[in-house]
C-alpha cells in the first residue's frame, strides 16, 4: 500500500489551522516573514508537536502586502535572499525537529516555472533555494514534474514531490496562475479525481489553509486516499 502524506500551509494567521491539522500529516508553518509573526510560529511549531503532524518551514518573499504572492525582479529576489537565509536560520532556532523546506508563493512559482523566459531570474531563486537547502541540510518540497526538482537532484538534494488538491493545471504541469479564472477548485468531484491522478505520482498532496472550504477540503482529501486505497502519512 502507497503512503500519500497530506501538507497544509498554516502560521499565516488564519483561522483553519487547528482543525486542518485533524487531517494532515505535514504543515508548512509561515516564518513570519510574507505573512504572521515570529510569535505566531512559534505557538503554529507547538500545535503541530501537540498534535503529532510532521514540521516543514514555509519561507517567502517579505512582501507582506501581497503576502509574498507577487513575482519579484531579479534584483529584488537578490535584496530578499538575505531574508529568505533568515528565516531558514530563526526557524530552526525554535523548530530543530524542522523536516524539509517548502518555498512560499511566488518563489514556489518562479522555481517551478517550466521554460521562464528570464533565465537570469530564474537562476537567482534557484540559487537562493539552493542556498537556504545547503545551510538547514533539508530536503525541498516541490512540485512534481517541474524542472526545478531534476535540477535540485543533479546537486545531490533530496526532494519531496508535491500536487496540490484544490489549484488547477495547465497543460504544462505548472499551477494555473491565481489572476486567471479557475485557478482554485472547489467542487468535490473536481477535487476528487484530481487527488486520485496526483497519488499515484506524488508523496505528498497539499491543501492551501487561507480559504473558508480549506477544512472540508483536507477532509475530502484524507477520505478520498483511504477509500482510495492510500495510507496517509509519510
Amino acid at each position: 500500500m502507497k503512503t500519500v502524506d497530506i501538507n497544509v500551509d498554516i502560521g499565516e494567521g488564519f483561522a483553519f489551522d487547528e482543525d486542518l491539522l485533524d487531517f494532515a500529516t505535514s504543515a508548512n508553518v509561515c516564518c513570519g516573514a510574507h505573512a504572521g509573526s515570529w510569535d505566531l510560529t512559534k505557538e503554529t511549531v507547538f500545535l503541530c508537536r501537540r498534535k503529532g503532524v510532521r514540521i516543514g518551514m514555509h519561507p517567502g518573499f517579505p512582501d507582506r502586502e501581497a503576502m509574498g504572492r507577487a513575482y519579484m525582479k531579479e534584483d529584488e529576489v537578490a535584496q530578499y535572499t538575505h531574508s529568505l537565509f533568515e528565516q531558514a536560520a530563526e526557524f530552526r532556532s525554535y523548530a530543530p525537529d524542522v523536516a524539509y523546506v517548502k518555498p512560499h508563493g511566488a518563489w514556489y512559482n518562479m522555481l517551478t516555472e517550466q521554460h521562464p523566459a528570464n533565465q537570469g531570474l530564474r537562476l537567482a531563486v534557484e540559487l537562493a533555494l539552493q542556498g537556504v537547502l545547503a545551510s538547514t541540510g533539508l530536503p525541498a518540497m516541490l512540485l512534481e514534474g517541474s524542472d526545478i526538482v531534476a535540477s535540485i537532484s543533479k546537486i545531490g538534494e533530496k526532494t519531496i514531490l508535491e500536487g496540490f488538491a484544490d489549484r488547477a493545471y495547465e497543460p504544462d504541469g505548472t499551477l494555473r496562475s491565481r489572476s486567471l479564472p479557475g485557478a482554485a477548485l472547489a467542487d468535490d468531484n473536481e477535487i476528487t479525481q484530481q487527488v486520485l491522478r496526483l497519488a499515484r505520482r506524488v508523496d505528498s498532496i497539499c491543501i492551501h489553509g487561507d480559504s473558508p472550504g480549506c477544512v472540508e477540503i483536507a477532509e475530502l482529501v484524507y477520505r478520498t486516499l483511504e477509500q482510495g486505497g492510500y495510507e496517509v502519512g509519510f
